[in-house]
């Protein structure tokens, strides 16, 4: 024995349920999408910073290292188009090397005078300035002081560095 369907009634879905389902199912798209999208941006902008972030650490590095063995500063250079400050490094293979900062097309260059290399550590730096010191001892404290002597290259003892990129 069994049992037959009917043979007039025939199941699907009607046209309401199909829009119900197509406009859930797009509103879901719709969302995972825009999901997606922010995500992209959101990447690719912590790579952006990331990128800058070692550049400029390098770049910091490096000029660090080279003004604490300098042997000297030498010429020392500040306006509103630029700033620069020439150094003297090395032991006994002593290296004329200029930073300069070009405020207009927002560079960071080192030049170094003695192999003639030419190097870009950074750009679209927004400031970047240096400023000269020297120590005196004044009633037993060790105060910094901004240079004010004619031969002020034997009186440098720091270097303030201030930048921004």
């Amino acid at each position: 024995m069994s049992i037959k369907a009917p043979s007039g009634i025939k199941s699907a879905w009607t046209l309401l349920e199909m829009m119900v389902a197509l406009g859930i199912f797009s509103l879901g798209g719709l969302a995972l999408m825009s999901l997606y999208v922010f995500s992209s941006r959101s990447f690719a902008a912590m790579a952006n910073y990331a990128m800058l972030d070692i550049s400029n650490r390098q770049a910091m590095d490096q000029l660090t290292r080279e003004i604490r063995e300098a042997k000297q500063v030498s010429d020392y250079t500040t306006n509103a188009n630029m700033a620069s400050i020439t150094i003297l490094t090395g032991g006994s293979n002593t290296h004329t090397v200029t930073y300069l900062f070009n405020r207009l097309n927002q560079q960071f260059v080192r030049n170094d005078a003695t192999d003639g290399t030419h190097k870009m550590l950074l750009t679209n730096s927004s400031q970047l300035h240096f400023d000269i010191r020297q120590r005196n001892p004044m009633n037993g404290n060790f105060d910094i002081y901004p240079v004010a002597t004619n031969n002020w290259q034997q009186t440098v003892k720091v270097i303030q560095l201030t930048w921004r990129t």
